[in-house]
């Protein structure tokens, strides 16, 4: 009766960490943020989320980190497939893109030169004439906006918007984020 006990509870705990999404989660999409994850009012299941992958939150004056797991057909992202992601962010001053693999740590590796980038921002990026954009992400290189993934496996994709007004959004116009579509994975 007791492995019983600590192994639902054990299941129960991985679950609600790795899938909840929090106590004021704001989901979008395929993207979800925690705006209260680096302040003092961060639930439980956020703080248990943040020390188990090793992230370093945003406080509430900074910004907001947005994550995506999945592309927009609800498949795990995969670092040996490729992707298009396009359309808008919301309102930001600054916003960053940047890969990492499930555990954490980064997709570069010391090995890697500068020539090759593994993140991105809005200074760095092509638009068209409308304001969206699309970036092109996987192992191939692509023309245009191209940001490197390598390896195989699963890997989530964390999009950081500095100094935005979302986190107060008061439901008058929805925020819109940008897609990601899976346009190729090798046989």
């Amino acid at each position: 009766m007791l492995a019983v006990g600590v192994t639902v509870g054990a299941t129960s705990a991985w679950y609600s960490i790795q899938r909840s999404h929090g106590i004021g989660a704001i989901n979008i999409g395929v993207w979800t943020a925690w705006p209260y994850s680096g302040a003092n009012q961060a639930d439980p299941y956020t703080l248990a989320r943040i020390t188990s992958d090793s992230t370093l939150p945003l406080g509430a004056a900074e910004g907001l980190a947005f994550e995506a797991t999945r592309d927009d057909d609800g498949a795990f992202l995969k670092l040996e497939c490729n992707y298009i992601l396009e359309g808008n962010t919301p309102k930001a001053k600054l916003w960053s893109l940047t890969p990492y693999r499930q555990d954490g740590k980064s997709i570069q590796t010391e090995k890697d030169n500068n020539l090759i980038s593994y993140h991105t921002n809005s200074t760095r990026l092509l638009r068209y004439a409308d304001g969206t954009f699309q970036i092109a992400l996987g192992p191939i290189p692509s023309p245009g906006n191209w940001l490197a993934t390598r390896g195989n496996g699963v890997y989530r994709l964390v999009l950081r918007l500095y100094d935005t007004p979302i986190a107060s959004n008061t439901g008058i116009a929805d925020p819109i984020m940008p897609k990601i579509i899976n346009i190729g994975c090798p046989q």
